[in-house]
This record gives C-alpha cells, structure tokens and sequence, in this order.
C-alpha cells in the first residue's frame, strides 16, 4: 500500500501577490498554515515509512483540515496495525472526497474482502446498488455543478425555442435533456443530503459487537455485527444507537462500538 506524498495536491495556494496589504496578511496566515499542515504530513509519512503504524496514525489523526490523502494514509496505516475496521472507516471518508480514485476504492474493497464483509455491506436489491453506485459516484460539490450547468442548459433551450422557431425541434431536444439532467443531479444531490441528516453512516470497528432488541444490557442479542460493516444510524440514545444493516436489519448496539463516517 503506497503512501501519498503530497497533502495537498488540490489545494495549492497562489503565487499572485496583492497589492491590498490586509489580503497580503490573509495569504501570508494561509501559507504559514499551509506549511505547517504540510509538515506534520510528511512527518506522519516518516513514521509510517519507519514501520511505526500507531504513531503514524496518531500523526495522521492529528493533522487538520484533513483531505482525501491524509484519510487515505490514514487507512493505510491502520490497516498495517491489523485495525481493518478503522482501516475501512478513513478508507470511507477519503472515498466521499474523491470517490472516483481508484486507489481508495482498491483498498476499501481489499479491506472488505479481508473481513469477509463485502458482501454484508452491499444492499441486496438491484435498485439499491444502483442508486447507491450513482449517488457516490459524485461529491455534492459536483452535483451541485451539474444542476446549475443543466439548469442554465434548459433555460438557453427555451429561450431558443422562442426565438429561434427554425430551430425549434433541436432546442426542444437540448431543452428535454437539459431537464432531465437537472432532475437527476437535483435527485442525487437531495438523496445524499437527507441521507447524510436522517441516516448517518457509521462502520463497526469492534468485532462481533452484539445488536440487541433494546437498549439494555439485558436486551436478547438480536444478532452481531462484524469489525467493518458498515450501517445507518436511525436513533441516538447516548450509550445507545439503534443501527440497521444493508439488508435491512436492525438492533440497538453499544455506542462506543461503531464511528460514524462523517466526522462530528
């Protein structure tokens, strides 16, 4: 599992001085961040490279703002430590920053397979994994992007189509397409929105963490959750989570046992 070099290979700042004396302080403060951050990567990078997978973790851990490489690396170290579960969990949140690198997308799927969950984390209905597989194949940022491109499509369409008859046909073509593409990014970018707020995802990181018919220790075990599966939180009680599995199945486990994939 190679390491990424580069914290921020997106995130460049610019080489442009202002003239304006606050934006000069402004860049400045940035850049000395910008360092800063930068050093602690490579220092992380340091003790990975040495061998020293919990230190590097601890390293990664306690970089800020993290990006797709430090989560990235982040599961990488954790997965050398023999944590596939937390392996899984960073491997998670790299892939909803850059959910098309296949890198990210080879080691969360190896990491899966090491496990054995695999298949325990993909839904079993066909409409399911497909409306699952559109909606990540995107961040919201470019959803959002799409929606205004096909959205100023339509209305440049119509527009046409009133001022333009002779070409009525094929602006009415670009018009229904622009439309259609707007529905869809609007869909997309709705879904993972009240996704992310009513049923945050969340990973198991203790093995065999028992999900109970209630919220007592006394509770019948219901059935249990192996180390990196991954589920949808549905009620918060403290010590308590109500969770439910890709395959619908739901039981109250112990909150310490999963984390949720969204930072808090």
């Amino acid at each position: 599992m190679s390491l990424r070099r580069n914290n921020f290979s997106q995130q460049k700042p610019g080489s442009r001085i202002p003239k304006a004396v606050c934006f000069c302080l402004f860049l400045l403060c940035a850049q000395l961040s910008f360092a800063g951050t930068t050093s602690d990567f490579r220092a992380a990078n340091k003790l990975y490279d040495e061998g020293k997978f919990p230190e590097a973790a601890a390293a990664y851990e306690k970089i800020t703002p993290k990006t797709a490489n430090v989560y990235y690396n982040l599961g990488n170290a954790w997965f050398r430590e023999g944590k596939l579960g937390l392996a899984i969990l960073n491997y998670e949140r790299a892939r909803r920053l850059t959910p098309r690198d296949p890198d990210v997308l080879a080691n969360l799927r190896f990491a899966e397979q090491r496990l054995g969950v695999e298949d325990v984390n993909t839904p079993p209905r066909a409409i399911q994994r497909f409306l699952h597989s559109v909606v990540v194949s995107h961040t919201p940022t470019e959803w959002g992007a799409f929606e205004l491109v096909a959205l100023w499509l339509t209305l440049l369409a119509v527009a046409g189509c009133i001022f333009l008859p002779r070409a009525h046909t094929a602006f009415l073509v670009v018009a229904i397409i622009g439309f259609l593409g707007f529905g869809a990014s609007a869909f997309a970018l709705g879904y993972e929105a009240i996704t992310r707020h009513t049923a945050p995802q969340a990973v198991v990181v203790i093995d065999d963490s028992e999900a109970r018919f209630a919220p007592l220790p006394e509770s019948t075990v219901h059935f249990k959750l192996a180390e990196g599966t991954k589920i949808v939180i549905r009620e918060d009680r403290d010590q308590w989570l109500l969770v439910e599995r890709a395959d619908g199945q739901q039981g109250w486990v112990k909150s310490d046992a999963i984390v949720p994939i969204t930072p808090r």
